[in-house]
């Protein structure tokens, strides 16, 4: 199996790494006794026995904490590994801080008078960690911290950091470093700390429209400036480069609408890139010259024009230039326009980043195939055999999921789906919000070029039970209602588990309808028929 690369950390992740290490620092210096302070023990911590074999556990949570951190760094994106860092900073900052103004005394520690390995690194556990400022337990809430993360990215196995989890909070109350209290206080610190930290996955997009936000305000405070008269060379070099920006993204329903306006100006202008040529021209040394020669009716190109006849030319060619600001319908068009095609660059960008992602979910899953059909041989069944699925079973499509989800693809059947409808919606029908393993048949035979149209596997599933069905009731056999449901009820069931027998009937939904016993008494002898062609025509 390909182990994941460790990627490089970027510079913020380090300065948080640094924070948090300075942070967890901390927890010796204030861990110090206080002449006012309270208990957090419960009369059951006080006959709660000690357990010195949870010494493993207690420190066993340094190892959580760097497998958590190794993994997310691995197979996650860095915007995770930022979260769970700002989480880490935001939680032992806050147990600093309780520890710092909370005093609290453990009063339940235990005298040593066992022997052995376990009770001699309990023994020097009370010795170096003095028995205050317990509230909240920080080995809890680093374990429930880590425990959250990799639920929230489905990484590693969700049973076993459950129970290793549970193992490491219950450690401080059984070697008596802690009370209930502590840890139970310990879980909503947790998880409020990843909940804020969380909001920082926002940052980046936000920003990013504040930025729209100030670019579109100094357009329109520029553009305004203008228009009052405010036309210094910043002013009118600020603006036209916000024009050119708005320019450079107009579309041809934009130039139709501004040479329209533009022809009712005075001079009429034929689009923007007029108006920022113009402005250009009105800031541009030499052509204040040749202005001033062309008013003083003295074009010879040896004439120096008078400080005062350079001054007259240069308004005169500012204000020309600026001249369509004067107009409200103008200025009103070009702000518009800005703010519609921001919002046009904004969704293109997420459309573009969204195919780009597709196309690396799907080149992916055809990798997969490719490189997994001779060690699976049921994709080279699915992919040869001319119904797609001969001789396939529930647990057949299992190994197949099973194998998608594991390093280097790491996909789901369904981000295949939606990553294949998103390239080309024409030729694949949504996948809709019902799960089927059975789905992974159709995908399969489709990107393999089997089949022109990928759709829901049910789909393909329910057009072969109507066949069977008008032909079926071609015959004497006519269904009633309630024979209807229940081979409804068989068909649905068949295009999940591709086959359906008497055992089926123990499970949903028919065992909540009666199960077998029900199922016969509806369908009499005929029963075992009908299951034999709903599994010969339906798969």
């Amino acid at each position: 199996m390909k182990v994941s690369k460790f990627r490089v950390l970027n510079t913020f992740n380090v300065l948080l790494i640094i924070v948090a290490l300075i942070q967890y620092y901390l927890l010796t210096p204030l861990n110090f006794p206080n002449e006012k302070f309270f208990t957090t023990s419960l009369p059951l911590d006080v006959h709660l026995k000690v357990i010195p074999g949870f010494i493993i556990p207690y420190f066993s949570v340094y190892v959580f904490l760097l497998l958590t951190f190794f993994f997310i760094n691995s197979k996650s994106e860095d915007t995770d590994l930022t979260i769970f860092l700002i989480s880490i900073v935001i939680l032992w900052s806050a147990v600093n801080f309780l520890h710092g103004f909370l005093h609290t005394q453990n009063i339940v520690r235990a005298q040593i008078t066992g022997t052995g390995l376990f009770f001699e690194l309990l023994n020097d556990l009370y010795t170096s960690v003095k028995p205050y400022n317990t509230l909240p337990s920080w080995h809890a809430s680093t374990a429930v911290l880590c425990l959250l993360m990799l639920l929230k990215l489905k990484i590693g196995n969700k049973y076993l950091m459950i129970v290793w989890c549970v193992l490491i909070c219950l450690s401080p109350i059984f070697l008596k470093m802690a009370s209930l209290v502590d840890v139970i206080v310990s879980i909503p610190l947790a998880y409020g700390s990843l909940y804020f930290a969380s909001k920082t996955s926002t940052i980046k997009m936000k920003t990013e429209k504040v930025h729209e936000v100030v670019k579109a305000f100094t357009l329109e405070s520029l553009i305004q400036s203008v228009a009052i008269g405010i036309r210094d060379e910043s002013t009118l070099n600020s603006l036209i480069e916000g024009l050119t920006r708005v320019e450079k993204n107009l579309t041809d329903k934009d130039k139709v609408e501004i040479k329209q306006i533009g022809e009712m100006l005075d001079p009429p202008v034929e689009s923007l890139k007029d108006v920022v040529n113009n402005l250009i021209y009105s800031i541009d040394v030499e052509k204040h010259i040749e202005k001033a020669r062309e008013m003083h009716g003295k074009l010879e190109k040896g004439y120096n024009p008078t400080e005062k006849e350079l001054k007259i030319a240069t308004e005169e060619l500012i204000n020309v230039a600026c001249r369509p600001f004067d107009n409200p319908k103008f200025r009103y068009l070009i702000l518009e326009i800005k703010k519609r095609n921001v919002q046009l660059i904004n969704i293109s960008s997420l459309e573009e980043a969204a195919k780009e992602r597709s196309h690396d979910i799907v080149f992916r899953f055809t990798s997969f195939i490719e490189a997994q059909k001779e060690d699976i041989p049921i994709l080279k069944t699915i992919i040869g055999s001319a119904n797609g699925h001969l001789k396939l079973d529930f647990d057949d499509l299992k190994i197949i999921t099973k194998e998608l989800r594991k390093p280097p693809y790491e996909i789901t059947i369904e981000e295949v789906w939606n990553a294949y409808h998103r390239i080309d919606a024409t030729k694949v029908k949504p996948l809709g919000t019902s799960k089927n393993p059975a789905d992974i048949i159709s995908l399969t035979q489709f990107a393999a070029g089997k089949l022109n149209v990928l759709e829901p596997f049910i789909n393909e599933v329910d057009k072969k039970f109507d066949n069977w069905l008008f032909e079926y009731q071609k015959s004497d056999r006519a269904f009633s209602d309630e024979e209807i449901e229940w081979l409804n009820m068989m068909k649905k069931y068949i295009s999940s588990h591709l086959e359906i027998n008497m055992i089926s009937f123990n499970n949903p939904p028919f065992i909540n309808k009666g199960g077998a016993a029900k199922a016969y008494n509806i369908f009499g002898h005929d029963l075992n028929k009908i299951m034999y062609e709903l599994n010969e025509k339906l798969i």
